[in-house]
């Protein structure tokens, strides 16, 4: 059978339904029920009976300031106040009581958690006998899986407001190109801005950012958003290229141009002719190549390797790097010139330990994919989870999220993905930062030792002391410390940078 919305209760629709059938069975004029905060607070929930006033709504009692009922609480029992036991009354600030009125208060435990207190009281004496207490204790078990699914419900509510409000917010800066540029803190927000702004003009980009930031996304969101964006995008990492090939690769050859050219063959450029081409990790592309990619973007001609005549394309460059590209024109490993020809409109794209608010809307994001799958319709953070995933650094960024999400999904076998479910080894997953094993044999001296962990610490963070994420809070050490260091070992920082 199947029920429509307006047929399902709610927890506390059901609660309100208990205790009017408590009514018919046992006599009372004041019934609450309150919520334990989990700390020191007992808060209305809610309140039935002729004796009800709208002060008690939203009340709240401190067990650490009446230790009175803490003591009655902590018995775990239901308890009747005898008629002439004196006490002080449960709300004596808000209903004033008569002498020897009838008065229980139950105690609401799950299992061995504090969830609530139930109290009943009436204004005659000897309302309740002794087996009315055994069936209060009894209901008590009933509305404490109540309570607490009402609880539940409320801050699933809560969270699911939550990601609707963000889900609106999200909305402004994901319209058509952007939607897969999850993300609402300030800095995402520069780089879509920044993205807006530069895809209206033919001006070359450079962006740069930390591996799995989403460099080629954004590069696409740049196509798409362009005039261009009924061309072609074609992409192409330099890092996979190996120097022989490269320069066939990207401009194409002749037949008969080396051993192996069987035919003519179109390069990358001439592929993207009418759209763009982006050029991922341009700063591995090889010194010699690097003055002919200069003139193509300056003059827009090139030839084929082997071949005499000229060729034109007409292409959006946009380039890509995950290292500072200044810095390696510094280091003598990329050309001055070359560089301010692609860096007209610089992007950078921050790491995720930059965008914290962002963890989240990108988890959920990559989930709600997942979900579309046979098998994990039910699939769904536990709220340690949520813990879990905005604790980590994250140093592969939002590809190690994504790919962390997708595992967790396949060890949950579609069901609650729990903590554990993202614990892949003592590492961090999609780390660079590995410790180099010893190799058997003779022992290494300690500087040797000492200066290969710094090594591995610096390429981890890129060459970078300072600051949150830097080598020295890695290593735990002053930054000045680990600088004395690196200069007695003779690390040359410019090797990891």
């Amino acid at each position: 059978m199947e029920y429509t919305s307006q047929q399902l209760l709610r927890p506390e629709q059901t609660l309100d339904m208990i205790l009017d059938a408590l009514e018919d069975l046992v006599q009372y004029e004041l019934a609450v029920v309150m919520t334990f905060d989990g700390n020191d607070t007992l808060k209305v929930s809610k309140v039935k009976g002729e004796l009800y006033t709208p002060e008690l709504d939203g009340y709240t009692i401190s067990l650490s300031q009446r230790r009175d009922i803490a003591r009655l609480i902590e018995k775990k029992e239901t308890y009747l106040f005898a008629e002439d036991e004196p006490h002080l009354d449960t709300y004596y600030d808000v209903i004033d009581m008569p002498n020897n009125h009838s008065c229980l208060i139950s105690p609401l435990y799950l299992q061995d958690e504090l969830i609530g207190i139930l109290t009943l009281d009436h204004r005659m004496c000897n309302v309740y006998s002794p087996r009315i207490v055994k069936f209060i204790e009894t209901l008590s078990k009933l509305i404490s899986v109540n309570l607490a699914q009402s609880t539940a419900a409320s801050r699933l509510y809560s969270e699911n407001q939550h990601l609707i409000r963000e889900r609106n917010n999200l909305m402004k800066y994901s319209a058509g190109a952007l939607s897969q540029l999850v993300g609402t803190s300030p800095p995402w927000r520069l780089v879509l801005d920044d993205i807006k702004l530069v895809a209206g003009t033919a001006a070359p980009v450079l962006i740069q950012g930390e591996t799995g930031t989403g460099k080629e996304m954004a590069a696409r969101a740049v196509h798409q958003l362009s005039s261009r964006a009924a061309g072609p995008f074609v992409a192409v990492n330099c890092s996979s290229l190996t120097a022989s090939l490269v320069e066939s690769e990207l401009f194409g050859h002749e037949r008969g141009a080396f051993t192996g050219a069987e035919a003519r063959r179109k390069g990358r450029f001439e592929l993207a002719h009418g759209g763009t081409l982006f050029l991922d990790e341009i700063a591995d592309l090889p010194p010699e190549i690097q003055p002919k990619l200069l003139r193509v973007l300056q003059e827009g001609t090139f030839e084929r390797v082997g071949g005499e005549t000229t060729v034109s394309a007409d292409i959006r460059l946009i380039a890509a790097s995950n290292v500072g590209l200044f810095e390696a024109v510094e280091a003598g490993k990329f050309r001055e010139d070359l560089y301010y020809r692609l860096s007209v409109f610089p992007i950078y794209l921050p790491p995720l330990r930059e965008r914290q608010q962002d963890i989240m809307l990108l988890a959920e994001h990559f989930l709600a994919e997942i979900r579309g799958r046979t098998g994990y319709r039910s699939t769904r953070f536990s709220e340690k989870a949520v813990e879990s995933l905005q604790q980590r650094m994250w140093p592969g960024n939002v590809r190690e999220l994504k790919n962390a999400v997708e595992r967790a999904a396949l060890l949950s076998r579609g069901g609650i993905i729990r903590p554990e479910h993202f614990q892949v080894s003592n590492v961090p997953a999609g780390s660079r930062y590995q410790h180099v094993s010893v190799p058997s044999g003779k022992p290494r001296d300690l500087d040797s030792a000492l200066q290969q962990h710094i090594e591995e610490t610096l390429r981890y963070t890129r060459g970078r002391i300072y600051g949150k994420g830097g080598a020295a809070e890695i290593l735990q050490v002053k930054p000045s410390t680990l600088q004395s260091k690196i200069k007695r070992l003779g690390i040359r920082l410019e090797e990891f940078r």
